[in-house]
């Protein structure tokens, strides 16, 4: 009796640890792709099954018929993707493979993936796959929902064979915490483009301080700014640097931005321009970036983008005209996620906090008005422009692409004398894969500090530009001391001499560790003392 009554008892006791130690549901992938693609797709769901998702693939035409493709009726197809998606235990991502429309296609019918149409104000009629991913009658996704904008078998597959590259690449980069922004002055008046850029940059200095990065800003009032005919150039050299987060912030159309007497960067400089490695996640908030197509049958040059196998490897963009407060909500929620000090695993769920952003994150009433009064529509009220918004904005890529991963576990510590010409010691204690690895540290100026040489930029033309470029350069050196150190017994140790002229109350200590097969950083923010006069 008392043996059976102890047997018992440690059977109770141990269901709370087994109910604990359950695996959480398997996330489930689903692939809908045009019959065409079918065979090219499959590598990557080779791919995601290793990765232990749950993989299901069908084909449009398993829902729909030729007429209904053709016609752009997806609404089966919507019906069979939500249901799969209801059923599963686990969160789910969503892949479309497939071209929009038939446009001039040979057997249009195995070759489209057609999307859903818009409901709501100006979207209304307008192609969209939000509603792919939303599961009841709200337009607020709660599953991710990608799109492959192939039109032949050869796309697919460059798609897919970059989408792997990507996720294969496992050699040590600091790419995978950089970010390259590039941005057009909205064009007010130098006031409100002033007050604009100070808001960005404010937004930046959010951002956690492993992230650094580069910026152009095409407006001449700005540190960032560039001489007009090296605006497309650099622009291009920054982004074929490699990065996980390009960042476009301003007006465009779907040919390409509309910064600067001439524009920069247009779609068929996304088309071809060539990422060696990192070529990251494009987020565009620039209008029509994403455009699937038109009247005219014509795409943004994010579609150009993603076609191209040297491009990024997803964008995001808006399909039709967006609004300013909206573009600040769905950039915050962008920023929140993916910019954190631990970016989510998967793309997807950095896009559902964008969309839930839209839907429900907070602006007060003033930012709103202004900002709707200087671009947007008063006559369209606030939550109508959000629905809009959460149909114009599209995914291109897999929703279920696995972010690169930084770890931040070195572990930083200063001693000495932290003030202007001072000299400090970072000691610093690293993980054991690191071992016999090297460890590049720098001293910084964050993100939000303005470079203390800057020159005014003087009225004669021949003067100008020289001077422009010579700022640009500085508001983008960050680094000001960069020292080298070897990982001995899990530790490294060197000397920082902080310059005279060191005008910024707080600057960081940046350390990146890495040997032929893994990396580490530290950051670490020093407050500087008023130097003793």
């Amino acid at each position: 009796m008392r043996a059976s009554f102890w047997l018992v008892f440690a059977f109770l006791i141990a269901i709370p640890a087994l109910v604990a130690a359950e695996e959480p549901p398997a996330r489930q992938w689903i692939v809908v792709t045009a019959p065409a693609y079918r065979k090219a797709v499959e590598p990557l769901c080779d791919h995601r099954k290793a990765q232990g998702l749950v993989v299901t693939v069908f084909e449009s035409t398993d829902d729909l018929s030729k007429e209904e493709i053709l016609a752009g009726d997806a609404e089966k197809l919507r019906a069979h993707i939500n249901k799969l998606c209801r059923d599963a235990k686990g969160p789910s991502y969503v892949l479309l493979v497939g071209a929009v429309e038939p446009g001039n296609l040979d057997d249009a019918e195995t070759k489209v993936l057609p999307p859903l149409r818009g409901t709501t104000g100006r979207m209304k009629g307008q192609p969209s796959d939000n509603g792919y991913g939303c599961l009841d009658m709200e337009l607020r996704p709660t599953v991710a929902v990608g799109r492959f904008p192939a039109r032949t078998e050869t796309e697919v597959r460059q798609m897919v064979a970059k989408t792997l590259a990507y996720e294969k690449d496992v050699k040590p980069g600091e790419w995978r915490r950089r970010m390259t922004v590039l941005a057009g002055a909205p064009a007010f008046n130098p006031a409100v483009d002033k007050l604009v850029e100070e808001l960005a940059i404010a937004r930046l200095g959010k951002l956690d301080p492993s992230w650094s990065g580069k910026a152009i800003y095409a407006n001449a009032q700005s540190r960032f700014c560039l001489p007009a005919d090296l605006l497309r150039k650099q622009a291009i050299s920054y982004v074929e640097e490699g990065q996980a987060l390009t960042l476009y912030l301003g007006h465009s159309n779907a040919e390409g931005f509309a910064a600067g007497p001439d524009g920069y960067l247009d779609r068929d400089d996304w088309a071809k321009l060539k990422i060696q490695r990192g070529p990251g996640v494009f987020a565009t908030f620039g209008c029509n970036g994403c455009q699937l197509t038109d009247e005219d049958h014509r795409e943004g040059y994010g579609v150009a983008a993603m076609r191209n196998p040297h491009g990024p490897v997803a964008v995001l963009g808006s399909h039709g005209i967006c609004f300013a407060a909206m573009v600040q909500l769905a950039s915050d929620g962008l920023f929140q996620s993916l910019c954190g000090a631990k970016p989510p695993e998967r793309l997807g769920d950095g896009w559902l906090h964008l969309k839930e952003s839209l839907a429900k994150g907070k602006i007060d009433g003033i930012s709103f008005w202004l900002l709707d009064k200087a671009d947007g529509d008063p006559n369209i009220p606030q939550a109508t422009q959000r629905l809009e918004h959460l149909e114009m904005f599209v995914l291109l890529g897999d929703p279920a692409l696995r972010l690169p991963v930084m770890h931040t576990d070195v572990k930083l510590t200063v001693a000495g004398n932290a003030e202007a010409g001072g000299t400090i010691t970072v000691t610093g204690d690293v993980p054991e894969r690191l071992a016999g690895g090297k460890v590049r540290v720098t001293l910084e100026r964050l993100l939000t500090s303005e470079p203390g040489d800057l020159q005014p930029v003087p009225e004669r033309k021949d003067e100008r530009a020289k001077v422009m470029l010579d700022n640009h350069e500085r508001a983008n050196r960050f680094v000001l001391v960069e020292r080298a150190a070897a990982v001995k017994d899990g530790r490294f140790e060197v000397k920082v001499e902080i310059p005279d002229k060191a005008p910024w109350p707080r600057l960081l200590i940046r350390a990146y560790g890495a040997t032929d097969r893994h990396e580490g950083l530290g950051v670490l923010a020093v407050d500087l003392k008023t130097k003793n006069k």
